[in-house]
């Protein structure tokens, strides 16, 4: 059998002397003996091709497989690619239920990281006395988990966009349980902090990432009501973790390791059943697997995918893959989007330490019941979900207008309402918090705060996904980077500026800051598209 030669290292050109005629990159069962090989190492030579052993053994040590073809093809020929936009195996074509379980269960693996970083809060007055330190210093445990979840995505983003979004979720996922369980363990404060840091930095993978695996499952469509569903998961980790948080500071002294055993518990139950019924879902690597089956099934090792051809040395991880969410910070987009983002972010941990504040301190309530009202932050993130869902439903009339051409300023509609509200809500609660006025105000205060906080965060993550759409996880990764680090600090400055200066004017303080940036999704939408126009990252990265 004469054997042809595929070898993707040195882009090895085979012209059949007597069988093809044109110079281009075949990939032939030659008709005679003669074949002329070229490389661009070698130049052009003749031989004799007896067998396979002939080839290997005296001239191309380095080629690993020979395979057997039937005709005479171009090498673009055995690029794998899906068949046809209704291609059951691309992920955007998969039954809706499919796509609604990946969703939820991606769902469940944020809620773990985002209900722990708020739920040890409760507890902090506990490590304090334990190790004799201001509860402040105590709270710094918020704070280390926080930075540790930005620049957790930073690393985690880019590997779910060269080895899959399984890889990029799962794996440190599985390792942010594992330090959790450690945190429980620890005794003393320092383990306490680096095990929160760690914790965080690995929990902030599905944080950053599930918004890519939403990108490659819904259609611009219905993005963004999957998107609503799934922040109902999501954003109920913050207002629910304090309620958790002082349920278990009532069984004593010890209270606070089971937050932290609960939150690992957690981790490695998800896990167990996400790496079993979890797909991936990346088209690039699904690709390369589909790729690979047919090189397995017909022995021809010419089939390969785009992603395949991509050399992944670990100078470009560092220099490309890695750098790219730095690099994308210095856009317009981004960078406005997630100074935005990271604000309403921060406010909604803001909201955290000043509940308790505001109830135990000036109202005399106890510490489980003064955490209730942060479920009013939950009820306000299911409202504002709803008026995400109907600014999808005008999204995808525009899209209907446009014959499926996505405008990704048209997502910014809702956007600009939240952005309102959120001020709006800042004041009422401040103003409303005193004791005397009737509980329900502030709480109403803090349902409008909430509306605002995901009307604009949901605003910022669909733009900054329809804008990039190959690299929305990187984009994803670079707000997250700010947002977290944003919300690391609200913790520490916002109890030090709601005991001196009263939650009324502390309140306030950020209702100002939050009414100087309601320009920003109003000047997106008027110069958005000029501004992407220009912009190199909107079609690819590098």
């Amino acid at each position: 059998m004469v054997e042809s030669l595929y070898r993707p290292s040195t882009h090895v050109s085979i012209r059949e002397t007597t069988g093809c005629a044109s110079d281009e990159s075949l990939t032939c069962q030659p008709n005679e003996k003669q074949t002329t090989f070229s490389t661009e190492e070698k130049g052009f030579y003749t031989k004799e091709i007896h067998s396979s052993a002939d080839i290997l053994e005296e001239d191309v040590g380095e080629i690993v497989e020979l395979s057997s073809v039937g005709s005479c093809l171009p090498v673009e020929n055995y690029l794998v690619d899906f068949e046809g936009p209704d291609d059951p195996f691309n992920p955007l074509n998969w039954p809706f239920r499919k796509r609604a379980y990946t969703t939820f269960a991606y769902a469940l693996c944020t809620f773990g990281p985002q209900t722990s970083s708020s739920m040890y809060g409760q507890v902090s007055a506990q490590i304090g006395e334990q190790y004799h330190v201001s509860s402040l210093v105590a709270t710094l445990g918020v704070s280390t988990f926080l930075i540790g979840v930005g620049f957790g995505p930073m690393f985690f983003a880019p590997i779910s966009e060269v080895y899959g979004r399984r890889m990029g979720v799962l794996v440190p996922f599985f390792f942010s349980g594992i330090f959790a369980i450690g945190c429980g363990a620890a005794d003393n404060l320092q383990t306490i902090m680096l095990m929160r840091f760690f914790q965080g930095l690995f929990g902030g993978a599905p944080i950053a990432n599930t918004g890519g695996v939403l990108g490659d499952i819904w259609r611009p469509q219905t993005r963004a009501i999957a998107l609503v569903f799934y922040s109902f998961v999501v954003t109920g980790g913050p207002p629910i973790g304090p309620v958790i948080g002082a349920a278990f500071g009532t069984l004593g002294a010890h209270g606070w390791r089971w937050t932290q055993y609960f939150a690992g518990i957690y981790a490695l139950v998800v896990f167990v059943l996400a790496i079993f019924t979890i797909p991936e879902t990346y088209p690039p690597v699904l690709l390369s697997a589909k790729a690979k089956k047919l090189r397995i099934e017909t022995g021809n090792w010419n089939y390969h995918s785009k992603h395949e051809e991509l050399a992944f040395t670990l100078k470009e991880m560092v220099t490309k893959h890695f750098m790219r969410p730095f690099a994308m910070l210095a856009t317009p987009i981004v960078t406005f989007m997630s100074i935005y983002g990271s604000f309403v972010f921060g406010i909604l941990y803001l909201g955290v330490v000043a509940v308790p504040i505001t109830f135990v301190t000036g109202r005399g309530w106890s510490q489980v019941i003064a955490a209730l009202p942060t479920l009013s932050i939950f009820f306000g993130v299911v409202l504002g979900g709803l008026l995400n869902i109907i600014g999808s439903v005008h999204y995808a009339r525009v899209l209907s207008r446009r014959n499926g051409e996505a405008l990704p300023e048209e997502r910014l509609q809702a956007m600009k309402i939240g952005s309102f509200l959120m001020p709006i809500g800042l004041f009422i609660f401040g103003w409303t918090a005193k004791d005397g006025i009737p509980w329900i105000a502030p709480v109403i205060g803090l349902t409008l705060l909430a509306m605002g906080f995901i009307t604009v965060f949901q605003g910022c993550i669909n733009y900054l996904v329809d804008s990039f759409p190959r690299y929305a996880a990187s984009a994803i990764a670079a707000t997250t980077f700010l947002r977290s680090c944003s919300a690391a600090g609200f913790p520490i400055f916002g109890r030090i500026m709601f005991e001196k200066l009263g939650v009324d004017w502390g309140a306030s303080i950020i209702a100002f800051f939050a009414i100087a940036m309601i320009p920003i999704p109003f000047a997106f939408y008027t110069f958005g598209a000029r501004i992407r126009a220009r912009n190199p990252y909107a079609s690819q990265v590098m």
